[in-house]
């Protein structure tokens, strides 16, 4: 009882929390300061990939709070580093904004030669939104009903099939790699330019295992056109609460991404706070929040600018050790 009562304050002190937050962003709008007209948010990865069905579901209460349109302008490629690399060369006024990733802020420097941009100082970090597990998915046609099955059929057939990922050095590569590495398998890897376009290929049978978000998997596993094998995360999602890890299935394959949002560097204090404000207040709105738990999204319940910076650091040093010891690169 006594745990229920706590629960139920906390709750109610978010939800004031919430509520103050939004009628902050109305009064200020209703004052006529920023913003007066759509901000555009790069999503770089492709149309129907699971980020950007995640940050679709923010859009109407994020216009709501902000009182503008927040219009979705799909970059992919380059594991998200032809949309990072345009958000940090426009002008920092706000209404050009990034949805960066464990990707464009920690993979990619990880494994790449170079990277056009800086993920500290080429931002002003907004909110950490989300934290995303991956999946192991494969096609119906590869005889696996566990990971095990899967490890056993592809060292029975090694070099002989394919992975596809959203492009060299991103969550998805790097979740292939390192379960190459952990399951001792010959797999070729395919990059794509978006997760969308791999996963099209899996469904086709090009390909046969790919690591991706449940958002981007879950109409396709419904339909049964693909097998969902597994979780690489150190606890099960509360999307699929009865599909173990692949820790608990004998291969230690924990990877996942997360959904940030970044403005240009130097954009005004004032403007980033505004913002932060918003995407914390939208992606815990309790309307949303089922939804994004159902595609295997966790909201961040809070977060700032501040320790958003914090965590991009801790990011960039985690990959940077994780790939070292792989030694996983850039092909």
């Amino acid at each position: 009882m006594r745990r229920n009562i706590w629960q139920l304050l906390a709750f109610a002190t978010r939800s004031v929390a919430m509520a103050a937050a939004a009628l902050s962003l109305s009064s200020a709008q209703a004052a006529g300061e920023f913003p007066d007209k759509p901000i555009k948010l790069l999503v770089p990865f492709s149309a129907g990939g699971g980020q950007d069905i995640f940050i679709r579901n923010l859009l109407p209460r994020l216009s709501e709070l902000l009182g503008q349109s927040v219009v979705i302008d799909n970059r992919a490629g380059a594991s998200g580093n032809i949309a990072a690399a345009a958000v940090a060369a426009a002008a920092p006024d706000g209404y050009t904004l990034l949805l960066g990733t464990a990707a464009t802020h920690g993979m990619n420097q990880a494994v790449m030669k170079s990277v056009p941009f800086d993920a500290e100082n080429s931002f002003e970090p907004v909110a950490l939104i989300a934290e995303v597990s991956l999946v192991l998915v494969t096609h119906p046609s590869v005889p696996a009903k566990d990971v095990k099955g899967l490890v056993t059929f592809l060292k029975a057939n090694p070099g002989k099939y394919a992975y596809g990922s959203s492009g060299t050095g991103a969550p998805l590569h790097l979740a292939g790699e390192l379960f190459k590495e952990v399951a001792g398998v010959d797999i070729l890897h395919v990059p794509y330019k978006g997760s969308g376009p791999a996963m099209v290929d899996l469904v086709a049978g090009r390909t046969v295992m790919q690591f991706d978000t449940y958002a981007a998997t879950n109409g396709h596993v419904k339909a049964g056109n693909l097998n969902r094998l597994g979780v690489a995360s150190a606890k099960r999602s509360r999307a699929a609460p009865d599909l173990p890890t692949l820790r608990e299935q004998g291969f230690p394959v924990e990877a996942y991404s997360w959904s940030g949002i970044f403005a240009p560097a130097k954009t005004p204090p004032a403007i980033v706070d505004k913002l932060s404000r918003a995407f914390v207040v939208a992606v815990n709105d309790p309307s949303i929040r089922q939804k994004l738990f159902d595609i295997g999204f966790e909201p961040v319940s809070e977060s700032s600018p501040a320790q958003l910076r914090g965590f991009v650091r801790s990011e960039l040093k985690k990959w940077a050790d994780i790939a070292s010891n792989a030694n996983i690169k850039a092909e």
